[in-house]
């Protein structure tokens, strides 16, 4: 990995396990594969060898693809060429070297879209305990309304009455039951900020710890229609 540094290696290492998209630009096999980060060997990345209709994607050594680490709060990405496979394993790899240093995008990079769609949050577990004041009190594991009043592909502002406000903790981990379209689905993330009041209702700010490959599809279809409607 070019001008590699102890601090991005130990950035690589924190980010083994995340979520990855490879985009490659040209050619037959032109498109978006998902993925997982695996491990890191002899300054490659390891990543769970993408497949195209049932079959592994034939990327061959030299096969230029665009990396994307997902994290709840950022994106990071890189230029790699493909580096060699190894299939007959329990977890088959693609291995790829990096040509350009990680780069970090602001989740905010996505378009955001304001809307208003009914939901329901289910509080899952706060921080470590130790993190949190002798005093807090934890929100109570039960269900309770929430409207989404921005959409993006990295996270979402919820508003709630006033009354639900302490369901609130900022940390905390979220289970949220939405619909778009007709077409149901969970997602689970992070309430990362109480943004304060609009109107009579308080707005909080929610990160996604993982997306779905169907929800992403589904909320990516929403927004764009949100998008194209504001434009007029």
């Amino acid at each position: 990995m070019p001008q590699e540094t102890e601090e991005a290696r130990k950035l690589l290492d924190n980010l083994i396990g995340s979520r990855i998209e490879l985009v490659i630009t040209s050619g037959l096999y032109k498109g978006s594969y998902n993925s997982t980060l695996e491990e890191l060997e002899d300054g490659l990345a390891g990543v769970y060898h993408p497949t195209l209709k049932g079959a592994f994607l034939p990327a061959l050594r030299g096969t230029s693809l665009l990396m994307k680490i997902e994290t709840p709060n950022c994106i990071y990405q890189a230029d790699t060429v493909a580096s060699r496979s190894s299939l007959n394993v329990a977890i088959p790899l693609l291995w790829l070297k990096l040509v350009t240093p990680l780069e970090k995008l602001q989740r905010r990079m996505f378009v955001r879209v304001p809307t208003s769609i009914s939901a329901n949050a289910f509080f899952l577990g706060g921080p470590e305990m130790e993190d949190l004041p002798a005093d807090a009190v934890l929100p109570p594991s039960e269900w309770f309304s929430v409207r989404i009043s921005d959409i993006s592909l990295g996270g979402i502002g919820l508003s709630l009455k006033e009354n639900l406000v302490p369901y609130c903790l900022e940390g905390g981990r979220y289970l949220l039951s939405m619909k778009i379209g007709g077409n149901s689905f969970f997602i689970v993330g992070k309430l990362v900020k109480i943004l304060g009041k609009k109107t009579s209702n308080t707005v909080v700010g929610f990160a996604y710890e993982s997306l779905s490959v169907s929800a992403e599809k589904i909320m990516g279809g929403y927004i764009r229609q949100q998008e194209l409607m504001t434009r007029g």
